[in-house]
């Protein structure tokens, strides 16, 4: 698998040099902020800057560990008040929205029509692209939440039989604690409690009500009983943790299944970057599944590329920058690393493994049932101050600070107070 990846870089790397824009006739130097740290996510930043030093452009690495979180942003934002902005800058979800708006952005509609992106990206992820109609982002990836991650060998002890239910997992997370290992890995932060609650929300309620409670902001959805009911499933998936879950982070945790010390892990599809990255092999070494009852959903992360007006480049530099980040062969090449479903739904799916081809289908068949939706804990689905609040509740809950009855009305208060009619 390794060796037909490298090959495909390759060519890849080759079809971008026969390209018909102009390179640059001499290197520039371009600084691009990012937090893909991880071992899985260094080696997709290296895919991206290849492609883009391959350009003629000069890639000035600045890796800033925190997820797209408020760390991330606090030091983007300051880099920008200084007067010292990245040309671009890895983005997630509606901070896209809060940059357009401050006319901070170069518009890429130009482009976007010259590749066609309106054809080729998910209505879902436009909608976070864009900012007044316009095209202020470019999407690399489309990442999905709601998948769980098995190390092979624990799996197949068990059975070797996907979840479909809610009780089929508790029966699977009862006979893996039985086994002395740890049922279900997490990590401390609250980004990582709230994508274990929308897995949770989304297959207990549904799609439609996924939509309406926690992406429109409808008070009328917010049912008392199915609530309840949610935080009633994420106190039981609580006791299938280890007492060591708030002192590590989401890719220890992922280390933790990879080494056979857990059984499983609620992620997104990252995980199968660091999979492989280490070089097991999706059916043998791990198993990849939809979350109980979300079978027919895709709950995204999208990864997007935004450039500063005042950041560093010339025109050209930027437009080479960005047309080459949207191309079928670059989105191919580190979408096979990073584990994610290509922004472009026109990418060929022949070379990623069993889990990315999974992911590409679920893709795009969830695009067509509207079913493709964005992930509260990743940003995708609701403004920065909403996902917050959001945040405070879930990981409240999670650490046992607050009961279910007080999770379900402070998650109901939090919701009504950012509704539109409120």
């Amino acid at each position: 698998m390794k060796a037909t990846y490298r090959r495909a870089v390759l060519i890849g790397l080759l079809m971008s040099l026969a390209c018909p824009l102009v390179m640059a006739d001499r290197q520039e130097d371009v600084t691009v902020f990012h937090w893909w740290v991880s071992d899985g996510e260094h080696a997709s930043i290296e895919v991206i800057q290849r492609y883009i030093e391959a350009r003629g452009i000069h890639w000035r690495d600045r890796a800033i560990a925190g997820s797209g979180t408020a760390r991330f942003g606090d030091v983007l934002k300051a880099a920008v008040e200084a007067g010292e902005p990245p040309m671009a800058s890895q983005v997630i979800g509606y901070d896209i929205h809060y940059w357009a708006s401050r006319g901070e952005l170069v518009n890429l509609d130009d482009i976007a029509r010259e590749q066609e992106w309106d054809e080729v990206v998910p209505y879902g992820i436009q909608s976070l692209s864009k900012y007044d109609g316009h095209w202020y982002a470019a999407p690399i990836n489309t990442h999905s939440t709601n998948w769980l991650w098995f190390n092979g060998n624990l799996f197949r002890r068990l059975g070797g039989v996907a979840p479909d239910t809610w009780e089929d997992l508790l029966s699977m997370l009862e006979e893996a604690r039985k086994m002395d290992i740890v049922p279900l890995a997490i990590g401390q932060e609250a980004w990582e409690h709230t994508l274990l609650f929308e897995a949770v929300a989304a297959g207990a309620g549904g799609a439609e009500f996924y939509r309406k409670a926690f992406l429109e902001l409808d008070p009328t959805a917010l049912d008392e009983e199915l609530l309840l009911t949610i935080f009633r499933r994420m106190s039981q998936l609580r006791e299938y943790l280890d007492e060591d879950f708030s002192g590590r982070t989401w890719n220890e945790a992922t280390q933790l299944v990879l080494s056979g010390d857990a059984l499983l892990q609620v992620q997104g599809s990252w995980v199968d970057g660091e999979f492989s990255y280490h070089g097991y092999i999706p059916g043998q070494d791990y198993a990849c599944f939809r979350f109980p009852d979300t079978q027919g959903m895709f709950l995204f992360n999208s990864d997007q590329y935004m450039l500063f007006k005042d950041g560093p480049g010339n025109d050209e530099t930027r437009r080479e920058f960005v047309h080459t980040l949207m191309s079928i062969d670059l989105q191919r090449d580190v979408n096979i690393s990073s584990g994610a479903a290509p922004a472009r739904v026109d990418v060929p799916r022949d070379d990623f493994n069993l889990c990315g081809r999974q992911a590409i289908s679920n893709m795009r068949s969830t695009n067509m049932r509207r079913t493709l939706m964005g992930s509260i804990a990743m940003g995708n689905a609701n403004p920065p101050e909403v996902k917050t609040s959001i945040y405070r509740v879930i990981s409240d809950h999670l650490y046992g600070r607050i009961d279910d009855e007080e999770a379900v009305y402070r998650l109901r208060e939090t919701i009504m107070k950012h509704s539109a009619g409120s």
